[in-house]
């Protein structure tokens, strides 16, 4: 039976901004959950690889060799490809891509989102910015502004030393109006963001059955957790929520104009929509990235359900979206409309005559 596609995440960031922080955050906080990482970076000697792999003594984190001797990195853009298949292959719940403070994310994302390895699958850009000195960075590099307006998901860390965290957060907004934004302090990310909180439980209970010794990445938590309990930190990532919706059939052209705009703060969103028609399709979304699939089993009559997940999200806002892409009777009978949904389907965008409709 054939494995759905792991999803490949990008982390991106201008250097300082704690990018190899929130990376050995999400493997300490992962809860089992099986992470593959690539560090791609300048230079022979890639010492936040090293780093990372350092955390992930417990066996959570798979890791490659290249040819260039580093561990879990590639510094030749050409291998990227070839290490997400090899790490794929592996049953991965995520990837997670770290890029170089000085890559030009765009270049990152679009070699991820065109690979042709069935294995692996976009899972969004998260873009990690240094509040305290975001102005400042912005003055000596404009063309920054590009890359927070591409991103899916801005964390906005070192809030606690931004002199004025609002004006921060606002200058964000002002070049990604819509992109969901996480103030955090040492780049602690809500873990569900990125890996699945049904993955997470699974794991986690996997590991209370079986007897076993403390692993590096639970001694880790257990750490974190002391510091937390001393220093007595704000919990800045309490805005993460997941909002789940049923309803009856939707019309596809609406569903797929909210799947492409979703409401404001999501990040993700997983389900499935049966349209007016009785279709019913798998979707996933992250950011502006969609994509859809048949049902295995074609089965018709069941509900719609969709789950949004992101930060600060307005749960009567999104149902409202949602109930307003109802179906009728009219979109019922629009037997074509299903294509606005299954252009985002692999399989379509592999059919050059569904693709031209």
């Amino acid at each position: 039976m054939s494995r759905r596609p792991v999803p490949v995440v990008v982390v991106a960031g201008y250097l300082g901004a704690g990018k190899s922080t929130l990376l050995n955050h999400l493997l300490s906080g992962a809860t089992g959950a099986r992470i593959g990482v690539v560090v791609n970076d300048f230079g022979a000697v890639n010492i936040d690889a090293l780093l990372v792999a350092g955390a992930g003594g417990s066996g959570a984190v798979q890791t490659v060799s290249l040819s260039n001797g580093c561990v879990c990195c590639t510094v030749d853009d050409d291998e990227l490809e070839d290490v997400l298949g090899a790490l794929a292959a592996r049953e991965l719940d995520v990837i997670v891509v770290e890029a170089s403070g000085l890559a030009e994310p765009a270049a990152m994302v679009r070699r991820v989102v065109l690979a042709e390895d069935p294995r692996i699958d976009y899972g969004g850009l998260v873009y990690v910015a240094d509040a305290a000195h975001l102005h400042d960075t912005l003055r000596r590099h404009p063309s920054l502004r590009h890359h927070l307006a591409l991103a899916d998901l801005v964390v906005l860390n070192k809030i606690d030393l931004a002199a004025d965290a609002d004006a921060v957060h606002a200058t964000v907004r002002e070049h990604a109006p819509s992109v969901p934004i996480v103030r955090t302090v040492e780049a602690a990310l809500p873990t569900e963001l990125l890996v699945d909180p049904e993955v997470l439980a699974e794991r986690a209970a996997e590991r209370e059955r079986a007897p076993r010794q403390l692993t590096l990445d639970e001694a880790l938590r257990a750490e974190e957790q002391h510091d937390h309990d001393s220093h007595e930190h704000a919990h800045l990532h309490d805005g993460y929520a997941a909002v789940d919706v049923q309803t009856g059939p939707l019309d596809a052209r609406r569903a797929a104009d909210l799947l492409c705009d979703p409401p404001p703060g999501v990040f993700r969103v997983k389900g499935f929509v049966t349209v007016a028609d009785g279709t019913r399709l798998e979707v996933h979304t992250v950011g502006r990235h969609v994509r859809t699939a048949l049902e295995r089993g074609r089965r018709s009559g069941e509900p719609s359900v969709l789950v949004f997940l992101g930060i600060d999200l307005n749960e009567a806002d999104i149902r409202a979206r949602v109930e307003a892409c109802a179906g009728t009777a009219e979109s019922a009978a629009d037997t074509a409309a299903v294509l606005s949904l299954l252009r985002f389907s692999t399989a379509a965008q592999e059919d050059s005559a569904i693709t031209e409709l």
